[in-house]
Protein backbone atom coordinates (compact mmCIF):
# COMPACT_ATOMS: atom_id res chain seq x y z
CA UNK A 1 0.00 0.00 0.00
CA UNK A 2 0.90 3.22 -0.98
CA UNK A 3 2.57 5.83 2.03
CA UNK A 4 1.10 9.05 -0.17
CA UNK A 5 -2.10 9.32 -1.84
CA UNK A 6 -3.09 12.59 -4.28
CA UNK A 7 -6.70 13.45 -5.56
CA UNK A 8 -7.32 14.61 -9.08
CA UNK A 9 -10.14 17.29 -8.44
CA UNK A 10 -11.82 17.45 -11.78
CA UNK A 11 -15.04 18.98 -13.41
CA UNK A 12 -16.65 18.97 -16.76
CA UNK A 13 -16.92 22.54 -17.70
CA UNK A 14 -18.99 23.47 -21.57
CA UNK A 15 -15.06 24.13 -22.70
CA UNK A 16 -14.19 20.75 -21.78
CA UNK A 17 -12.68 18.68 -18.45
CA UNK A 18 -10.77 21.36 -15.80
CA UNK A 19 -8.30 20.36 -13.29
CA UNK A 20 -8.17 21.86 -9.71
CA UNK A 21 -4.57 22.62 -8.67
CA UNK A 22 -3.24 23.79 -5.30
CA UNK A 23 0.12 25.44 -4.74
CA UNK A 24 2.57 23.60 -2.67
CA UNK A 25 3.33 25.35 0.54
CA UNK A 26 6.78 25.73 0.70
CA UNK A 27 7.50 26.79 -2.68
CA UNK A 28 4.29 27.40 -4.34
CA UNK A 29 4.44 25.38 -7.01
CA UNK A 30 1.10 23.95 -8.78
CA UNK A 31 0.43 20.35 -7.20
CA UNK A 32 -2.22 18.28 -6.59
CA UNK A 33 -3.87 18.08 -3.43
CA UNK A 34 -1.80 14.95 -1.57
CA UNK A 35 -1.47 13.52 1.91
CA UNK A 36 -0.10 10.60 4.12
CA UNK A 37 -2.43 7.54 4.69
CA UNK A 38 -3.36 7.47 7.82
CA UNK A 39 -4.35 4.49 9.87
CA UNK A 40 -7.73 2.67 9.41
CA UNK A 41 -7.88 4.85 6.10
CA UNK A 42 -8.12 3.80 2.63
CA UNK A 43 -5.88 5.67 -0.03
CA UNK A 44 -8.94 6.80 -1.96
CA UNK A 45 -10.22 7.77 1.56
CA UNK A 46 -7.11 9.95 2.66
CA UNK A 47 -7.35 11.19 -1.51
CA UNK A 48 -10.63 12.62 -0.77
CA UNK A 49 -9.84 14.56 2.78
CA UNK A 50 -6.63 15.76 1.23
CA UNK A 51 -9.07 17.88 -1.58
CA UNK A 52 -11.07 18.92 1.21
CA UNK A 53 -8.08 20.53 3.32
CA UNK A 54 -6.21 21.53 0.15
CA UNK A 55 -8.23 22.65 -2.51
CA UNK A 56 -11.76 22.95 -0.50
CA UNK A 57 -13.45 20.80 -2.55
CA UNK A 58 -15.82 17.80 -1.97
CA UNK A 59 -17.14 15.41 -4.69
CA UNK A 60 -17.07 12.01 -5.78
CA UNK A 61 -13.93 9.91 -5.45
CA UNK A 62 -13.26 6.84 -7.33
CA UNK A 63 -12.60 3.52 -5.81
CA UNK A 64 -9.46 3.01 -8.25
CA UNK A 65 -6.52 5.10 -8.55
CA UNK A 66 -5.16 5.86 -12.28
CA UNK A 67 -2.95 3.63 -13.84
CA UNK A 68 -2.98 1.12 -10.82
CA UNK A 69 -2.08 -2.03 -12.89
CA UNK A 70 0.66 -0.36 -14.58
CA UNK A 71 2.60 0.79 -11.88
CA UNK A 72 5.75 -0.91 -11.68
CA UNK A 73 6.45 0.41 -7.42
CA UNK A 74 3.28 -0.23 -5.45
CA UNK A 75 4.52 2.11 -2.55
CA UNK A 76 4.39 5.19 -4.70
CA UNK A 77 1.45 7.39 -4.51
CA UNK A 78 -1.50 6.88 -6.38
CA UNK A 79 -3.68 9.23 -7.53
CA UNK A 80 -7.41 9.23 -6.94
CA UNK A 81 -9.95 11.78 -9.54
CA UNK A 82 -12.65 13.29 -7.81
CA UNK A 83 -15.39 14.71 -8.98
CA UNK A 84 -15.79 18.07 -7.47
CA UNK A 85 -19.28 18.47 -6.49
CA UNK A 86 -18.82 21.21 -4.27
CA UNK A 87 -16.34 23.94 -3.68
CA UNK A 88 -15.96 26.05 -0.54
CA UNK A 89 -15.48 29.37 0.27
CA UNK A 90 -13.43 28.98 2.95
CA UNK A 91 -11.10 25.44 4.28
CA UNK A 92 -8.68 24.49 6.71
CA UNK A 93 -5.80 25.18 4.50
CA UNK A 94 -6.93 28.16 2.34
CA UNK A 95 -4.53 30.45 3.98
CA UNK A 96 -1.57 28.72 3.26
CA UNK A 97 -2.43 27.84 -0.69
CA UNK A 98 -3.68 28.77 -3.45
CA UNK A 99 -6.17 26.74 -5.65
CA UNK A 100 -7.10 27.09 -9.74
CA UNK A 101 -8.95 25.61 -12.36
CA UNK A 102 -7.19 24.88 -15.35
CA UNK A 103 -7.55 23.04 -18.85
CA UNK A 104 -5.68 19.79 -19.19
CA UNK A 105 -3.31 21.55 -21.77
CA UNK A 106 -2.49 24.41 -18.66
CA UNK A 107 -2.61 22.04 -15.98
CA UNK A 108 0.04 19.72 -17.80
CA UNK A 109 2.13 22.94 -17.91
CA UNK A 110 2.28 23.59 -14.46
CA UNK A 111 2.42 19.94 -13.28
CA UNK A 112 6.50 19.06 -13.64
CA UNK A 113 6.28 15.34 -11.50
CA UNK A 114 6.41 12.71 -14.45
CA UNK A 115 4.16 9.80 -12.57
CA UNK A 116 1.82 12.79 -12.22
CA UNK A 117 1.67 13.89 -15.47
CA UNK A 118 1.36 10.66 -16.78
CA UNK A 119 -1.72 10.06 -14.70
CA UNK A 120 -3.53 13.39 -16.28
CA UNK A 121 -2.54 12.08 -19.59
CA UNK A 122 -4.62 8.56 -19.12
CA UNK A 123 -7.50 10.38 -17.26
CA UNK A 124 -7.62 12.98 -19.76
CA UNK A 125 -7.79 10.10 -22.62
CA UNK A 126 -9.98 8.12 -20.87
CA UNK A 127 -12.39 10.75 -19.76
CA UNK A 128 -12.81 11.94 -23.83
CA UNK A 129 -13.42 8.30 -24.61
CA UNK A 130 -16.21 8.57 -22.53
CA UNK A 131 -19.79 9.82 -23.20
CA UNK A 132 -21.16 12.82 -21.68
CA UNK A 133 -24.08 11.91 -19.21
CA UNK A 134 -26.88 13.80 -21.17
CA UNK A 135 -25.29 11.44 -24.55
CA UNK A 136 -28.80 9.16 -25.35
CA UNK A 137 -26.01 7.20 -26.84
CA UNK A 138 -24.02 6.54 -23.92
Amino acid sequence: MPLQTHALPYRRTSDGLEILLVTSRRKGKWILPKGKIEAGETAAQRAAIEAFEEAGVRGSVSAEPLLASSLADPSRAQIYPLAVLEELDQWPEKAVRQRAWFSVPEARARLQDEGTLRALAAFSAMFSHAPRPSDPTG
